[in-house]
């Protein structure tokens, strides 16, 4: 009997260390070996072994209050460890967050989630960030949301006084936050800047062994490539550029004809003054060779310019875009046209917008007549109340429409062209141009354009409206993703296509002077007053008892 109590307890000891082994092989493998599992079993058959070969001692020790009482206790501290390592064990393989917050702070932006997804190598990435500081806990939080995307992602941070060989051998001179990330020879320092939108830029750039190049044209009063600050400039639109490894330029077909290898991308930007014939064909031979070109053509101005464009299939009205839906209007008045999901057709530059945008002044640009070769598409439009006025007086909020000449109802805003056959396009002369009421002779001469060799591919995109790009509202909504889209789309940076992080306004609390004073006092003086006097009622009160 003393023999079979023995080795049943024998039985116990191996049963429950096999029930252990398996059970952390379910805690720490996704998919555990047969033979853990094996063990788990056997050692399941051992523990009831032990109760069958043992149950008459245990069943006396169950009529003892002492141990009775004992074993309880036991229990109960058992099933609460029990409960604790469960619970860290479901944390562990099946962690998950939810981010409440309005504005989604804690979320990554779609875009920053494919840049980790489509990660083909190992990225170093080695921060000096002063231990325990908000900028070393923020940017460790956010490597961690990269890194449920991805296992390639290697993270290192040093505190620079700490480490100060590290420090040295990368340059760090001070305790400011340093970033740098590495592929091979390949490397990206961010001094300064520490946001997703900052991290993501940096892994395109690493990870990027093209740089796209983008030549903005200029000498026809277009909006300011340089100017960062003022309302009407490009600066913003330009940094964001560069930001995402794209070269930005300028360049003067007065002076030069566009190339491919050099252009990827030519940008008209809501010229003022109008281009010159010989100018327009420099474009046209550009598209025709393979180039991509994105105009943004603003209403009631560059008539020849606007015209130009039927060569591509497109129609540019000339008129100016009012939003009568009384849920769209904003307070720029009734020629801001807000664009919402629905507003966008199905094209690889809209189908992932999730947001809206904004276009401050818009004129009509949709599909012209039909050109064999050359396939044209509408890609937003206004509301179904929208219409585009003809009749332009001062007094917006005079017009109505008039059915027979102004274009009532989806108003189109944006158009992208495809090339399939460059022979499709047409080269304007002098001799050929469109007549254009109140169009001027040149005032300088130009060479015509040299002929190129032609090549199926290019495309264009064109933009009722340049103000959605300007520093005023590029950072409105899915404004930025609507430009930058596009140009991802011309030059076939397909994982560029995204929502990408907007941090404008992002997690900001203004408040004017009086919103800031009732803050201080509700904080300072009300809740601690508030505090005061219910403890010294409850002192009054219990003196009473």
């Amino acid at each position: 009997m003393l023999a079979l109590r023995a080795l049943g307890w024998l039985f116990a000891l191996i049963g429950l260390f096999l029930l252990v082994i398996c059970g952390l092989s379910f805690a720490f493998l996704d998919d555990p070996p047969m033979v853990l599992k094996a063990a788990g079993g056997v050692g399941a058959l051992l523990m009831a072994s032990w109760l069958f070969l043992d149950w008459g001692s245990l069943k006396n020790l169950g009529n003892d209050q002492t141990v009775l009482r004992s074993t309880t206790a036991s229990f109960a501290t058992l099933l609460a460890l029990g409960i604790v390592v469960t619970a860290n064990v479901v944390v562990h393989r099946y962690d998950q967050r939810w981010d409440l917050t309005e504005t989604k702070r804690y979320t990554l932006a779609p875009q920053s989630v494919d840049i980790a997804k489509t990660l083909d190598r190992e990225i170093e990435v080695i921060a000096f960030l002063t231990a325990g500081s908000p900028p070393d806990r923020n940017f460790r939080d956010l490597m961690d949301r990269y890194k449920e995307h991805t296992t390639l992602l290697k993270v290192d941070v040093y505190d620079p006084y700490a480490n100060p060989t590290m420090a040295e051998q990368y340059e760090v001179t001070s305790d400011s936050p340093v970033v740098i990330f590495k592929v091979g020879d390949n490397k990206q320092r961010l001094d300064a800047g520490l946001e997703e939108q900052d991290v993501t830029n940096a892994l395109v750039r690493v990870k990027s062994d093209v740089q796209h190049s983008v030549c903005v044209v200029t000498g026809h009063q277009e909006l300011e490539l340089m100017d960062d600050q003022g309302q009407d400039g490009l600066g913003i639109a330009k940094l964001k550029l560069e930001g995402v490894n794209y070269k930005v330029q300028p360049v003067s077909l007065l002076e030069q004809q566009p190339m491919p290898e050099s252009c990827e991308v030519v940008v008209l930007a809501s010229p003022r003054a109008e281009l010159l014939a010989p100018e327009r064909d420099r474009l046209a031979q550009y598209v025709a060779a393979g180039g991509g070109l994105i105009a943004m053509i603003d209403p009631l101005l560059v008539p020849e310019t606007a015209a130009d464009l039927s060569r591509y299939g497109v129609s540019v009205g000339n008129d100016v875009v009012v939003e009568a839906d009384p849920y769209r209007q904003t307070q720029g008045g009734p020629t801001y046209v807000m664009l919402e999901q629905g507003s966008f057709d199905i094209s690889p530059i809209t189908e992932k917008l999730a947001g809206v945008a904004l276009f401050g002044h818009a004129r009509s640009v949709g599909k012209g007549a039909d050109i064999p070769g050359l396939n044209v598409q509408v890609v937003a439009s206004a509301s179904d109340k929208s219409w585009a006025e003809t009749a332009v007086t001062d007094a917006a909020e005079s017009w109505t429409p008039t059915e027979g000449s102004d274009l009532v109802g989806k108003v189109p805003l944006m158009v992208t062209v495809e090339v399939a056959d460059p022979a499709a396009i047409r080269l304007v002369t002098a001799s050929t141009l469109p007549v254009v009421e109140g169009a001027s002779a040149p005032a300088v001469p130009v060479e015509a354009a040299p002929t190129l060799p032609t090549k199926a591919g290019g495309k264009v995109v064109v933009y009722g409206d340049g103000d959605f790009a300007t520093n005023k509202l590029i950072t409105f909504g899915v404004n930025q993703d609507l430009l930058l889209n596009a140009v991802a789309w011309v030059v076939g940076e397909d994982d560029q296509i995204s929502i990408r992080p907007n941090e404008a306004g992002k997690g900001k609390l203004n408040l004017n002077i009086v919103t800031l004073f009732l803050a201080i006092v509700t904080a300072a003086v009300v809740a601690p007053g508030l505090t005061i006097v219910g403890a010294v009622g409850t002192w009054l009160r219990r003196r009473r008892l």
